[in-house]
């Protein structure tokens, strides 16, 4: 008997809904509803990684225009919402998760319950990327909408901009203003 018939899953897959409105160009002004090739509120399952890729993730889904088959692309990371984890259950969504791609883990395209639930949860609370100013810039990321203030090693960065992609921190404190007469 096959784990399929035997309703257990194959193993465990990191599972996100595709953002109902997703930024693009200069400071992520220009939004349109979901992606070119997921509709939005689109389930996709994520690939795991061989390596840190941040911004960037290989997903597996249903295509907008392709009726019941699963595509695999890479996409942003950031055009993906309410992470969680789930089983695999589907020998064709499996062989979706496998298909070779840049920086997809060969492992069969499932992760471990304990990796995809810290994926999740992680993906589920950072969701902008930080930018200081400095030669030692930070490489972290903060949650929508950022903090007012981040400390690092001691020092004290206060928000100067965010955007749909970063959100800037500055070592210098805001500038405060006269009072009026």
């Amino acid at each position: 008997m096959t784990k399929e018939q035997d309703g257990e899953p194959f193993g465990y897959g990191v599972v996100a809904n595709v953002s109902r409105e997703t930024a693009h160009g200069v400071g992520g002004l220009e939004i349109r509803q979901g992606l070119k090739h997921f509709a939005p509120g689109a389930k996709v399952w994520i690939a795991p990684t061989r390596w840190g890729v941040f911004d960037e993730v290989v997903v597996a889904g249903r295509h907008r225009g392709h009726g019941r088959r699963y595509v695999t692309l890479a996409t942003k990371l950031r055009f993906l919402e309410n992470f969680r984890v789930s089983g695999v259950h589907s020998p064709a969504l499996l062989r979706a998760l496998s298909r070779p791609g840049p920086g997809v883990d060969r492992d069969g395209g499932l992760w471990t319950a304990e990796q995809a639930e810290a994926y999740a949860a992680f993906n589920n609370a950072h969701r902008l990327e930080v930018r200081t100013d400095g030669p030692d810039g930070i490489r972290a990321w903060v949650s929508d909408p950022p903090p007012m203030e981040l400390v690092h090693q001691d020092t004290t960065y206060h928000l100067a901009h965010f955007n749909a992609y970063y959100a800037r921190y500055s070592s210098q404190p805001p500038p405060v203003e006269a009072p009026t007469p």
